[in-house]
């Protein structure tokens, strides 16, 4: 019985050997791995190699920063993944479009698209003078000259899809003047303030804190030399610790008197200043600030003519775009398209 025991537990090891060797000899070739489906558009695939194909120029910069194993490297890691998204994404569009240019009948003639292509592929040779200079930044880019060419034809079919979808769409006087009118106080209106300088004092105790008693003391100083008709620009480079205004006057740029860019110290003893006013030593969480104020301004309001025409083709572009992804959506679901962002 001992026996039969020791042979059914010597059997099954050897059946786990082999199911093991089994499962090593059907792992999948890196050719193999080059050709799962990501996604599908109608009766057309998109494979792993076509997306690595896309994501080559992507991933050489990411291999020359982090190394060859930047794949593993927590960093880049999901930033990497949301770049195979979003190419994966690009690629089914692209593959929709294309079908239903066809389906559609929307491919301007050979005649045009080889006309277009021509002209295009023209251009591009025309900003590299030097020779061999085009054909090196064809090689940097993975690509041939043929290649080139259908990546610029499927473009202009692209493109030409794309007028068609948005060729009705307007935007009327109404629509731009009632936009001005919802965003006005938002986007057009600037707010009462006035360009804003300020020295900081910040001297430091011996454990690196801020000796607030001694920041104090140097910051009344200066603020007799002001009062005395010193140049507020010179002492700011002399004195202040803003690294980033010191060199520069001390300069903010122009301040809103609403605004909640700076601390409410400083607001609080910057909004009240006459026009060339310096005020007393402010105390913030940064230190002491001398403050001035120059170029008071009111609120005021940017006039609908100034701005008609921007909001016009802002609105315009916003339509389009719009329209154009309602109608991609709308192909993807005629197209049954599937895609398997697991297999990423």
């Amino acid at each position: 019985m001992k026996k039969l025991k020791k042979f059914v537990a010597a059997l099954a090891m050897v059946t786990i050997a082999v199911s093991a060797m089994g499962c090593k000899m059907i792992e999948k070739t890196p050719e193999a791995i080059q050709k799962t489906v990501l996604a599908t558009v109608g009766n057309e695939k998109i494979t792993k190699g076509d997306l690595d194909k896309e994501m080559e120029k992507y991933t050489a910069q990411l291999k020359q920063q982090y190394g060859d194993n930047y794949e593993s490297n927590a960093q880049v890691k999901d930033q990497l993944q949301q770049a195979k998204k979003q190419e994966l994404d690009s690629l089914v569009t692209q593959k929709v479009v294309l079908q239903k240019a066809t389906e559609l009948n929307l491919k301007p003639s050979d005649d045009d698209i080889n006309k277009q292509v021509d002209d295009q592929i023209a251009q591009i040779k025309s900003q590299y003078s030097e020779e061999g200079q085009f054909e090196s930044v064809l090689e940097q880019n993975g690509l041939t000259e043929d290649q080139l060419k259908d990546v610029v034809k499927n473009n202009v079919i692209m493109q030409a899809v794309q007028q068609d979808i948005v060729k009705d769409i307007e935007v009327t006087d109404d629509d731009v003047q009632t936009y001005y009118n919802e965003n006005k106080d938002s986007k057009y209106t600037q707010g009462a303030g006035a360009n804003a300088s300020h020295i900081l004092i910040a001297e430091k105790a011996s454990d690196g804190s801020i000796d607030y008693d001694a920041s104090l003391t140097k910051a009344n100083a200066i603020k007799s030399k002001l009062d005395s008709g010193a140049d507020f620009a010179k002492l700011a480079k002399e004195n202040s610790t803003d690294a980033a205004t010191k060199d520069n006057g001390g300069s903010l740029g122009f301040v809103a008197y609403n605004s909640t860019q700076l601390v409410t110290e400083f607001m609080d003893g910057f909004k009240n200043l006459k026009e060339g006013e310096i005020s007393a030593p402010v105390k913030s969480q940064f230190g002491y600030h001398i403050i001035k104020a120059t170029g008071l301004k009111d609120s005021q309001v940017t006039p609908f003519e100034q701005v008609k025409d921007q909001i016009k083709s802002s609105l315009l572009q916003q339509k389009q775009q719009d329209a154009l992804s309602a109608k991609i959506t709308e192909w993807k679901t005629d197209l049954k398209v599937k895609t398997y962002e697991d297999k990423l």
